[in-house]
């Protein structure tokens, strides 16, 4: 059975890049387990999450660069190496240290094979069904971040967490396997005579704003806000940050340029994406707090209910593929933010034990919204400026957008703690003893139950948030589109099309030579080869107007004519 290449790379970089995402959110929720595992207590236990996201993010864009230097093949296998020597550290772990070790190593993989196979799979469909690139993007990586969730629950339910590490290692392998059907080094063949310096001084700064964001959330989770080193920690990572920026805007060849992504509609892009994110960590919370503290079903009832999480997936992939060409990135994030908002404002005023249906529909509900949500500020990030910096915009966008998630987790624990204990303070203070041991149950119960509803409050307020940015990147326009879509309802004959590529461009009507816009084969490519080529200023590159450079292509091909 013959594949086609655009579904064996979409394969390649979802075996790439999948497992370290379903790892990230299933670590994330098993802390109790480990803990008891390896009999520490400690806030320790935070660093196999924390190390294996920083990594991650730090490796970002060292991917595309390795791609030429090695070529595709040598590249992919060298990242799935990588993550399957972590696997196998991870596995034989017996303390957290080693798991950490284990974790950057897998961190390292996933972050070097990202944003050398995101363009890949989007460049490997044909035009006519490049919007199938983003059900990939959106059921294949942000899926993988929901089965985490899904398989955090089973272990939470079972007891076991090795396995975990089992399916990543095997899944590993089956991508280097693979890698030799779909994959070659050409890249790797091609010379060019003048090479940009490499930017030293932004992967010292990256090193150092990682560092010290890595150094600050472990003190925080062992002594809080109150601690002198979380202050230290917190002042270092924003000095190194602004240091870092700086850098990398007046560098010639930045290795992160953020110079890229300070017009309007990437910027608005990046704050829905990462807004969207804290919203579902912060619904998802409540949700889960929710179904263990007020229902009475049972661990097979409980999982079904999660399955609700699987069609969230299924719809944002689908709706997401077919709306984005049509709509818009605005519109996208515009119907994400409202039905984060429903969602919450439903479990706001809900009173007494709710039904399965009900966790089941919720939990669908707030996975499909947070994937429009991610489609809209991913693509809108993407597609949001000169097209031959898609490459090096997305790199940025990466960047940050992990880095954000890797604070997530924890500061949302350190507001929970913090939040519970002032509802507990005053549910007691309201109430009256009356038997000792159910008095006190009913009220942990009970300020739970208040505490995950104000973190829904919280994030509908976010909701509200990510719907004004959605609108003003709606007024942004539509941008580029990722599919072509014929215009005319009226399927041309063939010789009418041969007629048509025959015709030059400047005996075509003005419509006629301007209705397609769309991103063509040639866009996508000239922003891959600018990896391994000499590259504009940033300057120049930020003046380069979409339209001129459409205008260009075009004196190109009637010269060429």
């Amino acid at each position: 059975m013959k594949i086609e290449k655009h579904w064996g790379i979409s394969l390649l970089a979802v075996l790439a890049i999948g497992p370290g995402l379903m790892l990230n959110t299933s670590l994330n929720s098993i802390r109790e387990i480990l803990q008891q595992t390896f009999n520490d207590q400690s806030y320790i236990s935070i660093t196999p999450v924390l190390i294996g996201v920083m990594s991650f993010a730090f490796c970002i864009p060292f991917g595309p660069i390795l791609r030429h230097k090695l070529g595709e093949r040598r590249t992919y296998v060298l990242s799935m190496c990588l993550f399957f020597i972590g696997a196998i550290v991870s596995i034989g772990s017996n303390s957290f240290l080693g798991m950490g070790i284990g974790r950057f190593l897998q961190g390292t993989g996933t972050g070097l094979a990202l944003m050398m196979m995101i363009p890949m799979l989007v460049l490997s469909f044909p035009i006519q069904k490049r919007n199938l690139a983003l059900l990939i993007l959106i059921g294949g990586f942000y899926g993988s971040s929901v089965v985490g969730i899904f398989l955090g629950m089973l272990v939470n339910s079972y007891g076991h967490w090795r396995w975990l590490f089992y399916i990543a290692a095997v899944l590993s392998l089956l991508g280097i396997c693979f890698s030799y059907k779909f994959l070659t080094n050409d890249h790797a063949k091609q010379q060019h005579k003048h090479h940009e310096p490499f930017d030293i001084i932004g992967v010292a700064l990256m090193f150092m704003v990682t560092a010290f964001i890595t150094f600050t959330l472990l003190n925080l989770q062992k002594s809080g806000w109150t601690s002198t080193y979380v202050w230290i920690g917190i002042v270092g990572s924003i000095i190194f940050l602004c240091f870092l920026f700086a850098a990398e805007w007046h560098i010639k060849n930045p290795l992160i340029p953020f110079r890229l992504v300070a017009s309007r509609k990437p910027a608005l892009a990046i704050l829905i994406a990462v807004i969207g994110n804290v919203s579902m960590s912060l619904t998802l919370l409540s949700l889960q707090g929710l179904l263990k503290s007020r229902s009475s079903f049972d661990k097979g009832d409980t999982s079904l209910i999660y399955i609700g999480l699987f069609a969230g997936i299924v719809i944002a992939a689908i709706l997401s593929a077919v709306l984005y060409d049509k709509v818009g990135p605005g519109v996208l994030g515009i119907i994400g933010a409202v039905i984060i908002m429903g969602v919450n404002i439903q479990w706001i005023y809900l009173d007494g034990h709710a039904s399965a249906f009900l966790f089941v529909s919720s939990f669908a509900a707030l996975i499909a919204g947070v994937g429009f949500t991610v489609a809209a500020g991913l693509m809108g990030a993407a597609l949001g400026g000169p097209l031959p910096s898609l490459v090096p915009r997305m790199v940025t966008v990466q960047f940050i957008r992990v880095t954000v998630s890797a604070v997530i987790p924890v500061i949302s624990s350190i507001v929970f703690a913090k939040v519970y204990k002032g509802h507990f303070a005053t549910v007691s203070g309201e109430s009256q003893v009356a038997s000792k041991e159910n008095f006190t149950q009913s009220l942990h119960v009970k300020s739970e139950i208040i505490t995950y509803h104000t973190f829904s409050t919280f994030s509908c307020v976010l909701s509200i948030v990510v719907f004004i940015l959605s609108f003003l990147m709606f007024l942004t326009g539509k941008g580029h589109k990722l599919a072509h879509k014929p215009h005319d309802k009226e399927k041309q004959s063939t010789e009418e099309v041969h007629i048509k590529k025959d015709t030059p461009v400047f005996e075509r009507s003005p419509k006629e030579a301007v209705s397609n816009r769309v991103i063509g084969d040639s866009e996508y490519r000239a922003a891959l080869k600018k990896f391994g080529q000499p590259k504009p200023s940033a300057d120049k590159m930020l003046r380069i107007r979409d339209q001129e450079y459409r205008k260009a292509l075009k004196r190109m091909k009637d010269i060429g004519q």
